[in-house]
């Protein structure tokens, strides 16, 4: 064999090689959570087009054997508030449904305690215990013990675990989500009720609801889910009929005339079964609750059939992400699993160790490809390969419903192509200086210079570091924008947006993007800067005097004027190149960037124009003058955080007017914060005595007049809830 075609084997060999090996640690062992929101997305495509196809074949048919009564908002226009809907409502639809001989009737609503009317929970508890046939849901929740909710090692006294659970060994039950709380109360409920399921979800990273768990692990015992437990009862399936092969199947033994039969759900290492999506919203038979509680549908029409009852109203917070539509009903969800096991219709996925084959063998067959051809031919060859598998994915899903990884196997034909022609491109044909002067067609040289650096930065996901957010934006855009036509708005937020950034770049700060009239800048990366801190809080002051001299100069000229707010918060944030395989900016994100946005829209309730976090404070404490403003909770956060303003730069003497209104006003505060309202509100007032125009002053004399009209409890917590973002 010639040498040079060994040679050409053997680079296409081992670059194919070592692009399988880079996939692999890249997704499996560096990233996994990165790739896999990437395999989801792709997941998501072959759901839509397969409930695209089950659709055009149905012609608009309905799923008829499982109905759901729903609340919807028809049902809460009449029959009021669902808050506030006594319990014999549901009482009298448990009847009605149990009296037209449903095979099955699954509860998604969860009764948690005993109702104030005990009359009603009588009926309730009787309707449930004469029925036979009503399944009720359980919810199961994490240990929060800052809210003194601990983990509980018992289930709730006097629940018949022996009825509703069941007992596993414990390498059974290490395979399946543990469960620290039982939420509910109502054990005279539950016990007569045929069944209980969880109604719990188990969304992956992206919240989209895909698997569920066919079983929680709670105190030492596996809980069905809702879906599950309704199987049981329908086929009178107790522990002895139930086998867990964990990471496989779990299997149901059914007697059918002295003749025992058995089917298995497929299940992943976390017990989690993939949902087979029969269709989009009310793929099933819908009927409204009003109308089952009116009686206006024959019972003759729940004969034999399993029966649902949930909510489709969005105000009740049970419309959920699924992967082929943003909101839909958490009961058609538990519809959907039921169908799919009753029907055994499931989605198989192959195991890992198919896929990492796949990953190798095509690796191997661009990279042999790739070595041995030429660029206008190895392109062409490498899409058909790539189109080919990608269609082969499509059709497997959609026909078979079975889930072929996506994403590794494509990245790995990309890689290997990439490897091979970087290969031949670094050692026949180009320099690093040519590399440069490619991306700087698309990228700031900022940033191109720190990738040249470090290479790893390509690679979705970015790194941690440690820098600063900076967000700002102009008060009142709208009320402003109203006054100007939409050329003169264009021109006038140009001459602005310049000002800010030169500011900005001033102190090598790095702009992420504009929306519209804010700026959003990080200082810190994608260069590291020791002193970010200090450089966002310097930009701050002096765009905030720039604006000064635009205002004079504007109200000249007869234009609007306006004011800016900022918000900086230091802290750790994820930085590099975020998105999709194609297209990707450099950015930063994470709660450290999220808790600088909302401190600028904070500015609001404080008058104020520039808030910093108090990690931020800390950096710079000793550069510049600060007043603290608040202890507050942003929205989606228990921890709280301490807020300050900037009032100056410390080169600068305050003069005798600021240090009397702010000793003032941090008096007041220390007063607020120990309950003594009275006092705080008379410090408060002597501060807006000496600067009338100071709004932190102005906010806590209205939040002490509010404590002083209405008394607060003795546990109460000075802490701000900021509820907007």
């Amino acid at each position: 064999m010639p040498e040079n075609i060994i040679n050409r084997l053997l680079i296409g060999t081992s670059l194919g090689l070592i692009s399988a090996l880079l996939i692999f640690l890249f997704t499996e062992v560096l990233f996994p959570t990165v790739f896999d929101n990437f395999e989801y997305q792709t997941l998501d495509q072959r759901y839509s087009h397969k409930i695209n196809k089950l659709e055009e074949a149905r012609s608009g048919d309905k799923i008829e054997e499982i109905v759901i009564v729903d609340i919807d908002n028809r049902s809460l226009n009449k029959l009021g508030r669902f808050q506030q809907w006594p319990r014999d409502y549901y009482a009298d639809i448990m009847v009605y449904l149990a009296e037209s001989e449903a095979m099955a009737i699954g509860f998604d609503i969860l009764f948690m305690e005993e109702d104030i009317d005990r009359v009603a929970d009588t009926l309730l508890v009787t309707a449930t215990r004469l029925s036979e046939s009503i399944i009720h849901a359980l919810s199961f929740s994490r240990a929060e013990p800052d809210a003194f909710l601990y983990k509980m090692n018992f289930a709730p006294e006097g629940l018949n675990t022996e009825k509703f659970s069941y007992n596993f060994s414990q390498p059974i039950l290490d395979h399946f989500p543990e469960a620290e709380r039982f939420d509910g109360k109502f054990t005279e409920l539950y016990n007569v009720s045929a069944r209980l399921g969880f109604a719990n979800y188990q969304p992956d990273n992206d919240s989209v609801i895909r698997k569920m768990p066919l079983f929680m692990n709670f105190a030492g015992r596996l809980y069905p889910s809702l879906a599950m437990a309704m199987v049981f009862h329908l086929f009178n399936i107790e522990s002895e009929h139930i086998k867990i092969e964990p990471g496989k199947s779990v299997r149901l033994t059914l007697q059918k005339e002295n003749e025992e039969t058995f089917f298995d759900i497929p299940i992943d290492q976390q017990g989690q079964m993939l949902i087979n999506y029969t269709g989009t919203f009310q793929t099933f038979r819908y009927v409204s609750f009003y109308d089952v509680y009116m009686k206006r549908i024959p019972k003759d029409f729940f004969k034999g059939k399993i029966v649902l009852v949930g909510a489709s109203a969005p105000g009740l917070e049970d419309i959920r992400p699924v992967p082929f539509q943003e909101a839909f009903p958490g009961v058609e969800i538990h519809a959907n699993i039921l169908h799919n096991i009753l029907n055994h219709d499931f989605v198989h996925q192959k195991s890992k160790l198919t896929s990492n084959f796949m990953l190798l063998l095509l690796c191997l067959i661009v990279g042999i490809t790739s070595a041995f051809f030429p660029m206008k031919f190895s392109v062409p060859i490498l899409f058909t390969v790539a189109a080919g598998f990608i269609y082969s994915t499509f059709y497997a899903f959609v026909q078979n419903s079975i889930w072929i990884e996506n994403v590794r196997p494509f990245l790995g034909i990309m890689l290997s192509q990439v490897a091979v022609l970087g290969y031949k491109y670094f050692t026949e044909l180009k320099d690093k200086k040519r590399i440069k002067g490619m991306f700087q067609n698309y990228l700031s040289p900022t940033v191109v210079n720190e990738l040249l650096k470090n290479p790893k930065l390509l690679e979705l996901g970015g790194e941690r570091k440690i820098a600063t957010a900076f967000f700002s934006d102009i008060k009142n855009f709208t009320t402003f924008s109203e006054k100007l036509e939409p050329e003169q708005l264009v021109t006038y937020l140009n001459e602005y947006l310049s000002a800010l950034s030169e500011v900005i770049l001033k102190y090598e700060g790095y702009i992420d993007k504009y929306e519209g009239d804010a700026i959003v800048a990080f200082f810190g990366i994608p260069i590291e800067q020791r002193d970010h801190g200090l450089r966002a809080c310097y930009a701050a002051l002096e765009i905030q005097n720039r604006l000064i001299q635009l205002r004079n100069k504007w109200k000249k000229q007869g234009k609007p004027l306006f004011e800016t707010r900022i918000g900086i918060n230091s802290g750790p944030m994820i930085a590099g190149n975020i998105g999709g395989a194609n297209r990707f900016d450099y950015t930063a994100i994470g709660d450290s960037v999220n808790l600088a946005s909302r401190l600028e829209g904070a500015n609001k309730i404080y008058g104020t124009n520039i808030i910093i976090s108090e990690s931020t404070f800390r950096l710079t404490t000793k550069n510049f003058w600060c007043r603290e403003l608040d202890h507050i909770r942003v929205k989606g956060k228990s921890k709280p955080v301490r807020i300050y303003e900037i009032i100056g730069n410390k080169n600068e003497v305050l003069g005798n007017v600021q240090k009397a209104y702010l000793e003032y006003y941090l008096r007041g505060l220390e007063s607020y914060r120990k309950k003594d309202f009275n006092l705080a509100l008379e410090f408060f007032q002597k501060a807006l005595t000496i600067y009338p125009a100071d709004e932190p002053s102005n906010e806590f004399s209205r939040r002490c007049k509010f404590n002083i009209k209405n008394p607060v409890p003795t546990d109460w917590d000075p802490v701000f809830d900021l509820k907007s973002k």
